[in-house]
């Protein structure tokens, strides 16, 4: 393995002999975003467990990774798929830093409108389309709410004082003291008189001793929401129980169910102060974050594991739960708790439950896109080997379809069109093509909602509520390669026969893939070496807003 680490990047040359290992060991301590370039024969990365390994110890070391893959369509793919861009090149990947330079140079700097504040949900009405519904076989806006400053008033300009005869501003400034005399003296008999009650005591910020974690399985269906939400890391710093007795970790349903919902996670044993419990989910990968919303350790008889949590309070040690305090700010008129729009993001909708999209909108804005990554990749080929234009058409149908949503890809298509995917799955479009009242509202203007509705709700912890607005900020760029691409494929569509045979074609079809893969997978700043994250990043990190900061139980 050779590495070269004197530029803006890490470049490390993968060969044939080198192992999982010996790549981890290179990306640790890494701090510049990190290229790999596959020799031909190298072993890694021949298969997409490869690329999912990667993704975790990514994740895990917080590493910015590309991809340099020579004459291999299938790799590149695989390594869009995972979250990682992907170049044919070297110079492709200085081509496309530089491309990205330029458009963030041409790019307007006035700000998309803000998401409507809350609004509730609208009715959703039925799809309409004059386009017939036909499948064919499948080949393998807005930033975060924030309050306007005020505007800087400028001070008035300073005029002349008449000047008043010395006796006066002697009087007044007797009149002065003796006001200040009077005001000191009653506020000296109101201390005397009421002593320490007019001093309130400030509650102190409780003590985090703690995380809890929903993780998904990833064992998801089309179907249900299985698979999101069905796990639980537990990770606290405690202090040792009393003698014979043991710490035990549940997770409680919500407060307003008649009858309390419990489910038993396990013992939770010590080791040097840690508390860790991973909780693999049931055989059917329950989505557990739709029932429960509140975790809770108790001290009890380390001899006997106990059914339930003991009824007697004091046996309660460590506590945490999703607020579950309706919203009141304006606007919010289903008054949504931090808990209400966290299951919207993650577990389940309703304006998608209604068109039998279950699973909440990060898994079908991710589903959805790499869709479209998928599509447009598949273009290439047909058209290089023999100018099949015709599959070139049914693919840019299938990307619209996705990107405006049933309801509305008729403006962008001839009449007649007929729908090419399934019109439940596409019911959704991930752009906001109709308005601000576009309903059903785009994935994009509708998670944007419910992320501002999280920072509203005030609940989260710094790095959270940092998350939680990176996660916007990055939905704007994707946004903006989406468009790119929605842009491209109208074009297509607008083409001739004799047009879609000429060279211009594979430009706008390449245009297509690279902006599909900068949503998906993300690209590297140019300037600054950071990434523009892309959708794999986004729906890892969403994901990670479902944690719960554990304290000391009160009463």
């Amino acid at each position: 393995m050779k590495l070269n680490d004197s530029g803006d990047f890490c470049v490390l040359y993968v060969e044939a002999d080198d192992d999982r290992d010996s790549l981890v060991q290179a990306l640790s301590g890494q701090k510049k975003p990190v290229v790999i370039l596959l020799a031909d024969q190298a072993r890694l990365f021949r298969s997409p467990e490869d690329f999912n390994d990667l993704k975790h110890v990514k994740r895990r070391l917080d590493a910015s990774i590309l991809f340099v893959i020579p004459d291999s369509e299938h790799l590149t793919q695989l390594a869009a798929r995972h979250g990682f861009p992907a170049y044919p090149s070297m110079d492709a990947l200085s081509d496309a830093l530089m491309v990205g330079s330029a458009i963030r140079q041409r790019r307007p700097t006035v700000p998309l409108a803000p998401a409507e504040p809350a609004t509730p949900y609208r009715k959703t009405r039925p799809l309409t389309t004059s386009r017939p519904l036909v499948e064919e076989p499948q080949y393998s806006q807005t930033l975060p709410l924030v309050e306007p400053l005020p505007a800087q008033v400028p001070p008035e300009p300073m005029r002349p004082r008449p000047q008043q005869p010395r006796h006066r501003s002697l009087l007044a400034l007797a009149i002065l003291m003796l006001i200040a005399l009077l005001v000191a003296g009653l506020g000296s008999f109101m201390v005397l008189f009421r002593g320490s009650a007019l001093q309130a005591p400030v509650a102190s910020a409780p003590q985090i001793v703690g995380h809890v974690s929903f993780l998904n399985s990833e064992q998801v269906s089309a179907s249900s929401n299985q698979g999101i939400d069905d796990e639980v890391l537990v990770d606290l710093s405690l202090p040792a129980p009393a003698a014979h007795k043991s710490y035990y970790a549940w997770l409680l349903g919500d407060h307003v169910q008649s009858d309390m919902l419990v489910m038993f996670l396990g013992a939770l044993p010590l080791n040097k102060g840690r508390a860790s419990l991973f909780y693999h989910g049931d055989a059917a990968h329950t989505n557990l974050i739709m029932s429960f919303s509140r975790f809770l350790v108790t001290e009890e008889d380390a001899g006997m594991t106990p059914v339930a949590p003991s009824p007697d309070l004091t046996t309660w040690r460590f506590y945490g739960e999703f607020s579950q305090t309706p919203l009141t700010t304006a606007g919010n008129v289903k008054g949504y708790s931090f808990l209400d729009h966290l299951r919207h993001l993650l577990a389940a909708d309703p304006t998608l439950d209604a068109m039998e999209l279950p699973g909440g909108l990060n898994t079908w804005f991710y589903n959805n896109t790499s869709k479209l990554l998928e599509w447009t990749t598949s273009m290439r080929e047909p058209w290089e080997d023999n100018k099949d234009i015709g599959f070139v058409r049914r693919q840019s149908i299938r990307v619209l379809d996705y990107l405006d949503g049933v309801a509305f890809v008729s403006q962008d298509l001839p009449p007649n069109t007929p729908v090419l995917v399934n019109a439940r799955l596409g019911s959704v479009g991930l752009l906001e093509v109709a308005g601000p009242g576009q309903d059903p509202p785009s994935y994009i203007a509708h998670i944007v909602q419910h992320l501002n509705g999280l920072l509203q709700a005030g609940k989260f912890s710094p790095p959270l509520r940092a998350q939680a607005t990176q996660i916007v900020a990055g939905l704007d760029n994707i946004q903006h390669w989406l468009e790119q691409v929605r842009s491209d494929a109208r074009q297509i569509m607008r083409m001739t026969d004799a047009q879609l045979r000429q060279p211009a074609t594979l430009s706008l079809i390449n245009d297509m893939i690279t902006n599909v893969t900068n949503a998906f997978a993300g690209q590297p700043d140019p300037v600054t070496g950071q990434m523009h994250e892309g959708i794999s990043w986004i729906h890892e990190h969403m994901q990670s807003l479902a944690t719960i900061d554990i304290s000391p139980y009160r009463k």
